[in-house]
């Protein structure tokens, strides 16, 4: 199994200004990571020269001694009645998937449209998951490509019951997953907020788990640490993997922000070894 991380590993300093990707890419390859996650998003994939920029960041990932394993499709959802902003994220979406197939990326992970809600009607949103993801899935095997989609969070262990979102349930994800033929995306922190049995759920997903969001958090909110710096309880998850044979990378989906700039090569150490560490134990469990 190989280690990966996302290409938003540094995002800003501690003034506010972005992080150049070169550099966070370079920040990465020094850490020992082999691999990357391209994160994409609405306004990267349609700026006017989206393709070049596109082409430049995996060369960038290449000179680095790096190879693209992943990417994420774009997630940041406009307001509700923004027509336009969902016209852009389609057409985002669906230059993503271009990127996919040019550069030899053949999964990368989909968040199913869903909000947190008290009035949660489960055929009423598992209608619109579908109707949001199925053009996009139509053009993905169209490319001869794979989308996983992504478990979602919940509002947190401590917040009312009553409060749901689509996507958070096993079941009814591979449901969908099934019914678009398309595969899954699990992430622990995700899991751990939404009160997920990961052990049982990776062992129902099997063979249609294709990339795994290795974060941690303490059940309340997404905030994505290192390994060990929360309670996601890694010993159950990496077994579990074992046993269904996964295939896939150790995609870190852990970045240093929040943390001191100082201390960016000390956290970025810490992500890089409870990675390694987790390898180590999924390694002893297949063994």
């Amino acid at each position: 199994m190989k280690l990966c991380t996302t290409s938003n590993i540094l995002r800003k300093r501690d003034d506010g200004t972005p992080v150049p990707f070169e550099e966070s890419i370079r920040f990465a390859a020094g850490l020992g990571f082999q691999e990357i996650d391209l994160s994409l998003d609405t306004p990267l994939l349609t700026q006017p020269g989206w393709e070049k920029e596109i082409e430049q960041r995996v060369n960038t990932v290449a000179h680095a001694g790096l190879s693209v394993r992943y990417m994420h499709l774009p997630f940041d959802y406009p307001a509700a009645g923004d027509e336009e902003g969902w016209e852009k994220l389609s057409e985002a979406t669906i230059n993503g998937l271009f990127s996919m197939k040019r550069y030899g990326v053949s999964c990368a992970a989909i968040h199913p449209r869903s909000y947190m809600t008290e009035h949660y009607d489960e055929d009423d949103e598992y209608r619109k998951a579908y109707s949001f993801l199925l053009p996009f899935c139509a053009e993905a095997h169209r490319l001869g490509l794979h989308l996983c989609i992504e478990n979602m969070r919940g509002a947190g262990r401590s917040a009312p019951q009553k409060i749901s979102r689509f996507g958070m349930d096993t079941d009814i994800l591979l449901r969908l997953a099934d019914e678009l033929d398309e595969k899954v995306c699990w992430d622990t922190g995700h899991a751990f907020i939404s009160l997920q049995n990961q052990k049982k759920s990776i062992l129902k997903i099997g063979n249609r788990l294709c990339l795994v969001h290795i974060n941690d958090n303490f059940g309340e909110d997404d905030i994505h640490l290192a390994p060990y710096l929360g309670r996601v309880p890694w010993d159950e998850i990496m077994g579990a993997l074992a046993e269904i044979r996964y295939q896939g990378s150790l995609d870190m989906e852990v970045s240093c922000r929040h943390i001191p700039e100082e201390l960016w090569p000390v956290y970025g150490r810490m992500i890089a070894a409870s990675g390694l560490r987790l390898i180590h134990m999924f390694d002893n469990h297949a063994n």
